[in-house]
């Protein structure tokens, strides 16, 4: 097949053409397997994958970590070697079953990141050691979550998933149809967005002009105030539930957390919102906790605690993955699947869940709204210290207010802190809708760029330079071709970015 350009509606008709294959081709690959086993399986892969996750932070500062995450998967004398010490370590620090999940998720690794070596897979360069492995599980978790709650509506066979072949039936799945669900509703959305967005096709796959990150910090969605950001709250008061240090989750985690999420946002009173009775409901699943991870109850138990709780009908909705499609659940934060007569979670899913009903409460706080602002302003500060910049205390002259003035080798940069919520479930669920806002967005901040040009005088003259840069850094991302616009997420960038533009 002869490589072609495509642009407008043939670039969004393509788009839209690979959308369906890539359903098909989900859809198909899972059928033949049986659904109860398969998410059983499945479901403790990915508890294997989230423990690997959060091992440097319960191993920080431990020789052990070093020794696992420098560990070369393509290397096979190498891991052969090294496995048995791996492993002992593993079993000294953690309990016998945390460590047996992990070394079995590092034999699957070794295994795929073979295979994709020999399909000559661009991910086999992302799985190279066990570090790089991580933020490469990191990157790709919602994708491996969506198949999780697809798995019970879409497997219709009798084939059974083996214990330890998880990822080598799915990742690759993953990789090259699942993926593509993601970047081509970025594609859709880009074709509206940019004038010139073109789609290159050939034989080999599809490449776009554009692209675009949705993610924060560590693969994170973003968020208005994250409570790593709530530094001003003490939280020494907060009465917290021993925590084995031989797992690495556990529902006293869990209700720790909770305590936490309630303590950082005590201010805007956010126990009386409906998260006040999302956590009470989350609390009384705890007894319901089976190996420290699992929550399993039937439907009637969830209605009754539902009930109990008094939720929001909104609320009990949008607990329940509703569908099968995998495309839809790639955006989905809904904690509970359906399989059979009964609802399945574990305690990190419902931990990602509060965090975000947290977010749907308090961004209808005006006070929180205004508040984040502030503390976002500081995030950035934070994040430019640490880049070597210098940052000002200029707040104010005669009736201009600056966000963060900093300056570096003569320079001075003059920041815009943008914190306006952007919905980026909107891009799969309404793309037109994402595409207006982003369109006011990005028409917004280049009036805010052409506001700080027009007043610079008064900061040349304060500091007594002669060179300054605008930049407006926003908290959520927008789809722009303005080099003056970055998003957080990339906040680590902004001194090889600034310093070039």
């Amino acid at each position: 097949m002869a490589g072609q350009r495509l642009t407008g509606a043939a670039a969004q008709a393509e788009a839209m053409r690979a959308l369906a294959f890539s359903r098909v081709c989900i859809e198909s690959s899972l059928a033949p397997f049986e659904p109860r086993s398969t998410f059983e399986v499945w479901f403790s892969t990915f508890r294997g994958i989230e423990e690997l996750i959060n091992l440097p932070g319960e191993l920080c500062g431990e020789p052990l970590l070093e020794e696992i995450v420098s560990l070369a998967l393509l290397d096979m004398g190498g891991v052969l070697q090294a496995f048995p010490t791996i492993k002992a370590g593993l079993e000294s620090r953690f309990s016998r079953l945390v460590a047996q999940r992990l070394v079995h998720t590092l034999i699957q690794l070794h295994a795929i990141a073979t295979s994709f070596a020999a399909h000559k897979l661009p991910a086999a360069r992302e799985i190279a050691t066990v570090g790089t492995a991580i933020g490469y599980l990191q990157s790709r978790r919602r994708h491996l979550l969506a198949l999780l709650h697809t798995i019970p509506g879409v497997c219709q066979g009798t084939q059974r998933l083996q214990k330890l072949d998880g990822l080598n039936q799915f990742l690759y799945l993953i990789e090259t149809a699942g993926l593509g669900t993601t970047s081509m509703h970025h594609n859709l959305m880009l074709a509206q967005v940019h004038p010139d967005f073109a789609l290159d096709v050939d034989e080999v796959g599809i490449l776009a002009s554009h692209s675009f990150n949705g993610l924060d910090l560590l693969f994170l969605e973003p968020e208005r105030t994250s409570i790593t950001e709530m530094t001003d709250v003490d939280f020494t008061g907060v009465k917290r539930v021993p925590v084995n240090r031989r797992l690495i989750f556990s529902k006293a985690e869990l209700e720790n957390n909770l305590a936490f999420i309630a303590a950082a946002y005590a201010e805007f009173n956010l126990h009386e919102t409906s998260y006040g009775q999302l956590a009470a409901f989350i609390r009384s699943l705890l007894p319901l906790v089976v190996d420290e991870y699992f929550v399993r109850l039937t439907v009637k138990r969830f209605d009754e605690l539902c009930a109990e709780q008094k939720l929001l009908d909104s609320l009990k909705k949008a607990l329940v993955v509703e569908g099968a499609d995998y495309v839809e659940n790639t955006s989905t934060y809904a904690p509970l699947t359906r399989v059979g007569g009964d609802l399945v979670t574990s305690i990190t899913l419902l931990g990602r869940f509060a965090n975000h009903w947290k977010n749907v409460c308090l961004n209808r706080i005006r006070r929180y709204q205004i508040r984040s602002g502030f503390i976002f302003e500081k995030s950035v500060k934070s994040a430019l210290l640490a880049q070597g910049f210098d940052v000002t205390d200029i707040k104010r002259m005669g009736r201009a207010e600056f966000d963060v003035v900093a300056t570096l080798d003569g320079v001075i940069y003059n920041v815009q802190c943008k914190n306006n919520l952007v919905d980026l479930q909107r891009i799969e669920a309404d793309v037109r809708r994402f595409v207006r806002y982003n369109g006011s967005l990005d028409r917004a901040y280049r009036k805010a760029l052409e506001k700080e040009r027009s007043r610079e005088h008064l900061l040349l003259g304060e500091l007594g330079l002669t060179t300054i840069k605008h930049f407006v850094v926003s908290r959520f991302p927008v789809a722009t071709q303005n080099p003056r616009v970055l998003a957080y997420g990339e906040i680590s960038r902004f001194r090889a970015l600034a310093v070039a533009a």
